[in-house]
């Protein structure tokens, strides 16, 4: 054992020695070539003020809507005494809506248009108990009508400007 210890030393003086007595390698230092360089200048840009605009607690200018203006309204009443109530012809504006209305608890009533263009407007119409019928008549001229489910009687209705 002695022996290996012995061999150790003498291979790690070995190494010491062999380290102490090598001389480093010359260190070559490059010499830089000049290169020409260019300077360019720059010139920062000009701040170009900036404006927000901040609006608080305004409120919106409501769009105001124009207001119909109201049409008359005219109504014919049928009745349990078998008559028209205000009478078979009425004067209207145009653009007046006409309302034919049953009052007569004990049978239907109708109308129908007759004359030269008026079927367009309403043709043949039962009216039951409690309801009504509406037509707007909306261009100048007289509508003929009349009276269907009792004693036939003629009206008309004349459209004015």
């Amino acid at each position: 054992m002695k022996k290996i210890f012995v061999v150790l030393a003498i291979l790690f003086i070995g190494i010491l020695l062999a380290g102490c007595t090598s001389q480093p390698a010359p260190v070559v230092t490059p010499i830089p070539t000049p290169v020409p360089t260019t300077v360019v200048t720059t010139v920062p840009p000009t701040p170009v003020p900036t404006t927000a605009v901040v609006v608080v607690n305004t409120t919106a200018t409501p769009t105001p809507t124009p207001t119909p203006t109201p049409q008359p309204s005219f109504t014919i009443t049928f009745t349990s005494s078998m008559t028209i109530t205000p009478g078979t012809t009425i004067y209207v504006p145009v653009g007046s809506k006409v309302v034919w209305k049953n009052d007569d608890p004990y049978k239907p009533h109708g109308i129908q248009s007759t004359g030269v263009g008026t079927q367009a407007y309403f043709g043949t119409v039962g009216i039951p108990y409690g309801k009504t019928f509406e037509v707007t008549f909306d261009k100048v001229g007289s509508f003929d009508y009349v009276t269907t489910f009792q004693p036939r009687t003629t009206g008309q209705i004349i459209v004015t400007k």
